[in-house]
């Protein structure tokens, strides 16, 4: 780690100068998180621009006035982030990417976020006075200095020497701990790295597994699953650790089947011996494992040329030619209108008010666009003109049109195959590519998803696998 004094570099912001010759001042870069993989920032939700930080501290015995500070990305010479309020002595005070971005389109600034390069990066913290920028502390790290999860701070806090913290690196680590917000000589809470819900969105007859990924440097003591059933009958009881150990690993809990309509809440609390980190409220509605009506085929990525034009107008479009076939599956008529098919951007398509009766057996399909020819029975084109699904994984929601969930598949980099993924066999199969059973369409809109076969020996033991 090296931590370079720099000379002016010129004009950087509406100000003539940036001089960056550290001034005296009771304000630092105390850490930083260049390569986020985990959540940071709060929202159980990755993301790796919103996830990284840089944290300052006030080293003085004064409260600072913050409104003249800002934090400059040394890459772009840009301004990132511009501080407010008060900072008390001895406080730290961490800023994300999210906190970056929100002050960038207030602004009316190019939205980049932190931009804390992986590759190595300057971090600049000057203060605007008049029409000069004074750098008041800056921090250069190199490649060799980031790795997952692991941050570069001052050890000790404030004046103290910068070093690795690295304890979630995946790839090894030194025993430290990221602490964003806190003393980098103190002991963080435990760190949620994800918690998971198996199925995503299950049904009556479905036990749903819980687990959640953590890690703590002195180690996780207990991890509670707080939980309840129609915000009545809580229960809060201990989680089983599954896998890793107690500095680094993952823990579950089985909820046992719930009644159709019933909506769970639950969180989760990991704890040490000195601090303990709860996850917000999350939450399931159950659904009813009798709905017959499920998504039965999906079309991501259209073959090339005229052998993926999967609506037949004559044209092979990447767009036009996506599509997601549902099927009744049961034995009495579904009224679909009003129904609604989405992916994880938005609502795709929306059936219109008119009666949309699908017999039992009959299948409907929904293309993202183009003229689709030839087809009997129910066909439609996305109502907002694309079902955009995304190549390389997207989710694909069937609700009612209160919004009830009735089927749901996500799927990964399969969607990328050249072809369809169906159910296979129709209804109750599991999830697969027609290559993976022998059938030699790449897809079959509006039919059965069992329409052509091509057995070969090879194929032979997968089919007799769906069997057993």
């Amino acid at each position: 780690m090296r931590y370079a004094l720099l000379l002016c570099l010129g004009s950087l912001l509406v100000t003539s100068t940036l001089c960056v010759s550290p001034i005296e001042a009771s304000i630092r870069i105390n850490e930083v998180l260049p390569a986020p993989s985990s959540d940071w920032n709060g929202d159980l939700q990755f993301d790796i621009r919103d996830d990284e930080w840089v944290e300052i501290v006030n080293t003085g015995d004064l409260s600072l006035d913050l409104s003249d500070y800002m934090l400059l990305n040394g890459g772009g010479r840009l301004p990132v982030y511009g501080f407010g309020g008060v900072l008390d002595p001895g406080d730290y005070l961490a800023i994300y990417g999210d906190d970056a971005v929100a002050w960038q389109k207030a602004n009316s600034a190019g939205v980049i976020g932190l931009s804390l390069n992986n590759s190595g990066d300057i971090v600049y913290l000057v203060r605007v006075a008049g029409e000069d920028t004074l750098t008041v502390d800056s921090l250069v790290y190199e490649a060799s200095d980031v790795g997952y999860d692991a941050s570069i701070g001052r050890n000790p806090d404030r004046y103290g020497t910068w070093e690795v913290f690295d304890h979630f690196d995946p790839t090894g680590g030194n025993g430290l701990d990221p602490t964003p917000g806190l003393s980098n000589l103190g002991d963080p809470p435990p760190h949620i790295f994800a918690i998971h819900r198996d199925p995503l969105y299950p049904t009556s007859t479905d036990s749903t597994r819980i687990s959640v990924d953590g890690g703590d440097a002195t180690g996780i003591t207990q991890v509670l699953l707080a939980y309840d059933i129609n915000l009545e009958d809580g229960e809060e009881p201990e989680m089983e650790l599954v896998s890793g150990d107690n500095h680094l690993g993952t823990w579950a809990y089985t909820i046992l089947p719930c009644s159709a309509g019933d909506t769970v809440h639950y969180r989760v609390s990991l704890l040490d011996v000195a601090s303990s980190t709860i996850s917000p409220w999350m939450g399931y509605k159950v659904r009813d494992a009798n709905i017959s009506v499920r998504i039965n085929e999906i079309l991501a990525d259209p073959p090339a040329d005229l052998g993926g034009d999967a609506n037949r107008d004559g044209v092979r479009d990447a767009s036009d030619d996506e599509f997601v076939e549902i099927v009744n599956c049961g034995s009495e008529p579904v009224d679909i209108s009003g129904w609604m098919l989405r992916d994880a951007s938005g609502v795709r398509h929306v059936f219109g008010d008119t009666a949309i009766v699908v017999v039992p057996g009959e299948y409907v399909t929904v293309f993202g666009g183009g003229e689709p020819t030839g087809f009997e029975g129910k066909v439609f084109v996305a109502s907002t003109g694309s079902l955009g699904l995304t190549n390389s994984g997207d989710t694909v929601t069937l609700l009612k049109s209160d919004g009830s969930v009735v089927d749901v598949h996500s799927y990964g980099t399969e969607g990328s195959s050249d072809e369809a993924m169906i159910r296979y066999p129709d209804c109750v199969g599991d999830w697969t590519l027609p290559s993976e059973v022998g059938l030699e369409d790449a897809f079959s809109p509006n039919s059965a998803n069992a329409t052509s076969s091509g057995l070969t020996n090879s194929t032979w033991g997968t089919i007799k696998a769906l069997f057993r």
